[in-house]
């Protein structure tokens, strides 16, 4: 029979560490928040082994008053809480009081701290949660913290530290983030010896990026700014062509906290609608300033997550901050002659590294094409061809209901002249500049999208009815979808109705899709929304389907055409906008000019 015993206070503050302190940079983050929360506005942090063996925080706030040095090692000991009122509005990085204890129980540690209008510090010992006598020390004002044999009593924690490297980028990758957050206080970091980090006080976020990124990545961001009586926003995110596979670079900071929130993310990305492709993510560092009592912080050990009042219209005002810092800013391409490039994954990977364009050829980016067609340092490579599609992506592309102006710089040029088809999938052309080639499937389906977006907004809907209407059968979710949409299928004039149980009758279809399978492409359109994450307001939902919808509808890759139905879709893909990136944010177009023709075969 099990036995059912009170554990030790001892054991209760390992499973305490357990949940906080995980690895060398859990020690870092706590101990530095800990520092700016008193008020220091210089952190200096040495390491050896990656902060396995050794961590020492050095800052200049206003300390510990001696007396207080043994209670700050207990459990639930802190000076930022003392009511359940302040738990819910609360101002500071840490509150409840357990990151010493934790670190202490752990660890091996030795506390020194100074408050200006003392003589002299205190100094006090602990090793894995037994503390030792409080003694006198002659230090600077400030707090001083040393963390040595990080898990030296749990051997079970430490053999799942991973080498001295990795540990390290956890730490450099932490203090990246809190220096963005925190741009009013200088960083430094040593390792072993040498400074791998050195970030000094700045006085706006832009300076700060540069020291952390480097000042090709800085000139790629744009401001995004919202100012309401509820939150304010202020920050940076990236033009399209600064883009990422992974969330690595975006970063989200509430009241100078780093938190981690997939929801505002998700919205970001879709801010840029056809910008970027599916697989690629923005950068963006976004720091939001709100009533403390509008937030709960108290909801995970590490504070890496909150619950925001009126989560959904925080939400949506950050996705129209960061639209209408896209919007406004010309991302037409520039000329395609420059020499150097930012790439997709061209940020730094390891931090504190300066942050480079890149030539194609160099570094790991997705774009690194070889060989260079032509000899000699004149000759142009294909991934410096293929550049031209990312500059397309530059372009802005994005439409309202409440739309004003032209919405941006027209595709003005002369039609493309259609020359051959390439294995029934591209379109070889020609225009006033060279050759161009273009995949016919995404540039019908940006076709496609713009006609039905169009239909949609406009007052005076054109629709076709079905000679024989069309008896759809769907699952109980597949239904769910339907009617959860359905206002934006009779908005681009689709007529659904509901014949009962699980099927719904379409008798009418919007006249750009009059000659398209009905069934296939509704049906196709449901099974896209089922795999995404359903946008929340009507524009999202028609942005979603309509990209869906017009994928589906779309001249298939693989698809034999006439040199005439070539002319016609590129006739149609000259009339629109922008028409550089699909729905989905892939380039629709590859474009080599004379002069870059030229350089490849030696001539230039």
């Amino acid at each position: 029979m099990a036995v059912i015993k009170l554990l030790s206070e001892t054991l209760i503050s390992q499973i305490a560490a357990g949940e906080v302190i995980e690895r060398p940079a859990s020690v870092v983050k706590e101990l530095v928040e800990n520092s700016i929360d008193a008020g220091a506005d210089q952190v200096e942090i040495e390491m050896n082994e990656g902060g396995k063996s050794y961590i020492k925080i050095v800052d200049n706030g206003g300390g510990i008053e001696r007396e207080f040095l043994p209670l700050a090692l207990e459990r639930h000991a802190t000076s930022k809480i003392g009511s359940e009122e302040d738990l819910w509005k609360i101002g500071t990085m840490g509150f409840r009081g357990e990151a010493l204890a934790s670190i202490a129980s752990v660890s091996k540690i030795v506390l020194k701290s100074r408050c200006p209008d003392a003589d002299f510090g205190g100094v006090i010992e602990v090793k894995g949660g037994v503390v030792g006598e409080l003694e006198d020390v002659g230090m600077s004002v400030g707090t001083q913290i040393e963390v040595k044999d990080l898990f030296f009593n749990t051997p079970a924690r430490k053999k799942y530290l991973k080498q001295d490297g990795t540990e390290l980028q956890h730490t450099t990758g932490m203090l990246n983030a809190m220096a963005l957050a925190k741009p009013d206080v200088a960083l430094k970091l040593v390792h072993n010896g040498k400074v791998v980090l050195d970030f000094p006080k700045v006085t706006d976020l832009s300076a700060r990026i540069e020291d952390v990124f480097g000042k090709a990545t800085r000139e790629a961001m744009l401001p995004v700014f919202y100012g309401g009586n509820d939150f304010q926003l202020s920050g940076y995110v990236g033009k399209p062509v600064l883009n990422r596979s992974s969330s690595k670079n975006q970063y989200i900071f509430v009241n100078g906290r780093v938190i981690q929130h997939h929801l505002i993310a998700n919205r970001v990305k879709a801010a840029y609608k056809t910008m970027l492709m599916e697989n690629k993510k923005p950068v963006f560092i976004l720091d939001i300033k709100i009533d403390p009592a509008m937030i709960d912080v108290n909801v995970h050990p590490r504070k890496l997550e909150i619950r925001f009042e009126n989560q959904q219209d925080i939400v949506h005002k950050i996705y129209k901050a960061v639209g209408q810092a896209l919007d406004n800013n010309n991302l037409m391409p520039k000329g395609f002659s420059e020499s150097q490039r930012y790439m997709s994954d061209g940020l730094s990977s390891s931090f504190g590294q300066e942050g480079k364009q890149m030539k194609f050829g160099e570094g790991g980016n997705s774009y690194d094409f070889k060989p260079k067609f032509g000899g000699g340092s004149g000759g142009v490579s294909v991934g410096e061809a293929l550049y031209f599609s990312r500059r397309m992506m530059g372009a802005g592309e994005r439409y309202s209901d409440d739309r004003d102006g032209d919405g941006g710089t027209e595709f003005k040029k002369e039609p493309m002249k259609a020359i051959a088809q390439v294995y029934n999938s591209y379109i070889v052309a020609s225009d006033e500049e060279g050759l161009v080639l273009v995949d016919q499937h995404a540039a019908h389906e940006k076709v496609r999208y713009e006609t039905l977006m169009k239909e949609f907004y406009s007052k005076e809907k054109s629709s076709q009815a079905l000679l024989l209407p069309v008896n759809i059968d769907f699952s109980k979710d597949e239904l769910l979808l339907m009617k959860d949409n359905m206002d934006v299928f009779e908005g681009l004039g689709f007529e659904i109705e509901d014949f009962g149980g699980n099927t719904m009758v379409v008798s009418a279809v919007p006249a750009a899709l009059a000659k398209e399978g009905v069934e296939e492409v509704i049906k196709g359109v449901v099974d896209d929304l089922e795999k995404g994450e359903a946008a929340t307001n009507l524009q999202g939902r028609v942005e979603e389907i309509l990209t869906y919808m017009s994928c589906r509808s779309a001249i298939k890759f693989g698809q034999g055409l006439s040199l005439l139905e070539m002319q016609k879709l590129l006739e149609d893909l000259h009339s629109l906008d922008r028409p550089y990136t699909c729905p989905h944010g892939r380039p629709t177009m590859v474009k080599l000019t004379v002069d870059d023709l030229g350089r490849m075969f030696g001539r230039k």
